[in-house]
């Protein structure tokens, strides 16, 4: 593709150098850079692209997209937002992937991933084959590539809704993190609906406060009647029991639809009941009704089960294939997962990493009425430090037994994140034990458990790796909680 023809319709400060060279590929990370591929200098939040043209020239970019002047000799466009020109070109390179799909974008503190598997299972019945986008990868079916981040960057994602196109997909579902609202990588993306889950605190190390998060998630709700659409506007799908979400929603002029547990939300629950053996309740949709038997867990998957249902619902979806989704579901990795052999605890794993998300999590395991909660958890390094006295108060105050232990330290002392999250604990009546290796916590909390206790081990959820001092070392707390388990067997056996 001719470089006149990807970058038609971008504002342009200067073009030093231009020539119209053919363009082979689009690429923001050098380190993936072939010949002939234009290079996007993007300034990111830890990096800033710009540094890393003069490698992007070495390994023969065709052409330079930058927000200064490089002095480069190859074809450069100087632009006021490069990270907004890499959506409009990889838009026009993968030959706008989004008018051939319908799609949803979900956001919200929590409740993201487990909502867009929920919506994907509906979609895969009512339409085919459905792509989906998110914390745990993208891909069609259960063919999930590993995403380093929950938004995939403007070009990787333009790629990714391509790849549903030609796989046959009529329908994409993603998650929108504030993050990516805020960094232009949504940028052209013409949502058909989207989803509002909740929200309360969380990455406030990057938005500052409370208020810069809320209007991150508006950045993205506003596209979906945004001027210049040549779909017709989306729908707003929201949460009308969260007052936050609700607020969002009396700004918003275009069509809404509401879902919760009370009575007037368009999309709504009715007599639900919820055990370790699933969860129960009657779906009301406008005038349809029919009763739902999710093998999902707690009053936590019924919103989650809701707002899939109210984006199904605003697609035009039935009921009766809405309940066939729903029914359909199984377990989301490290979303309130069940780890059991049979005998001995129970192990609950969960991704909560937030104040709100742990506190639900916690409040569902004691509806529940196990003997003891033995909760296991720690918070993450180089984020939001003011959660961490929050979560440390909510554990101990729900929990009977509660081990502190490492999340991901990254780049942190994890002494420090310890010693803020007991400053929270204080002088609570909870039996309180640090164990800073996370391995050995959640089998020394599995050990300390017995029949009819739950092991709720929180914060890393799905993840597959623990990162410690900038090294990435593998670690997945199911597969630990499994062999823990499995090893309390044995002990018994012997």
């Amino acid at each position: 593709m001719k470089l006149s023809h990807l970058s038609e319709g971008i504002e342009t400060k200067s073009r030093p150098g231009f020539r119209d060279v053919e363009v082979t590929g689009i690429v923001t990370d050098s380190r993936s850079l072939e010949p002939g591929d234009v290079f996007i200098a993007i300034k990111g939040h830890a990096a800033d692209g710009h540094a890393f043209v003069e490698e992007a020239v070495r390994k023969g970019a065709s052409a330079l997209v930058v927000e200064r002047p490089v002095g480069s000799d190859r074809p450069t466009l100087v632009v006021e937002d490069s990270s907004l020109a890499a959506s409009l070109m990889a838009k026009r390179f993968f030959g706008d992937p989004v008018a051939r799909l319908a799609l949803t974008g979900i956001t919200g503190t929590n409740g993201k991933t487990s909502s867009a598997f929920l919506l994907r299972s509906i979609l895969d019945i009512a339409h085919g084959p459905c792509g989906i986008i998110g914390t745990i990868g993208y891909g069609v079916s259960d063919e999930l590539i590993p995403a380093r981040n929950t938004t995939p960057g403007p070009v990787d994602l333009y790629r990714a809704l391509a790849g549903f196109v030609k796989r046959g997909c009529r329908s994409a579902v993603m998650e929108v993190s504030s993050h990516a609202a805020a960094q232009g990588r949504i940028a052209g993306l013409e949502f058909d609906t989207g989803a509002f889950t909740n929200a309360t605190r969380d990455h406030l190390d990057y938005h500052g406060t409370f208020e810069e998060y809320i209007k991150a998630k508006e950045i993205f709700i506003s596209t979906l009647n945004e001027p210049g659409r040549k779909k017709q506007p989306g729908t707003f799908v929201y949460n009308a029991d969260d007052p936050e979400v609700a607020r969002v929603a009396e700004r918003f002029a275009g069509r809404r639809v509401s879902f919760g547990l009370s009575a007037p939300a368009d999309v709504r629950a009715e007599g639900l009941k919820a055990d370790l053996k699933g969860t129960r309740f009657d779906l009301v949709t406008g005038a349809a009704r029919t009763r739902l038997v999710l093998r999902l867990l707690g009053t936590i998957s019924a919103y989650n089960a809701l707002t899939a249902a109210a984006c199904a619902h605003a697609l035009g979806v039935g009921v009766g294939e809405i309940k066939a989704g729903l029914e359909k579901a199984a377990q989301v990795p490290g979303r309130f997962q069940v780890v059991s052999i049979g005998r001995g605890p129970t192990a609950v794993v969960d991704y909560a990493h937030t104040p709100d998300a742990l506190e639900k999590v916690l409040n569902f395991c004691r509806e529940l009425q196990p003997k003891r909660i033995v909760t296991v958890f720690g918070c993450g390094g180089d984020r939001d430090r003011g959660k961490r006295p929050m979560m440390g108060a909510i554990a101990a105050r729900l929990s009977t037994i509660v081990f502190v232990t490492d999340d991901n330290p990254r780049t942190e002392d994890p002494d420090r994140i310890v010693k803020e999250i007991l400053e929270g604990i204080g002088q609570s009546a909870a039996n309180v034990r640090v164990v800073r290796d996370r391995r050995a916590a959640i089998r020394e909390a599995i050990k300390t458990a017995s029949e009819g206790d739950l092991v709720v081990i929180a914060g890393k959820g799905h993840e597959n790796e623990q990162i410690v001092r900038g090294a990435r070392l593998p670690f997945n707390d199911a597969r630990e909680a499994e062999e823990a388990l499995e090893a309390l067997e044995v002990g018994h056996q012997g």
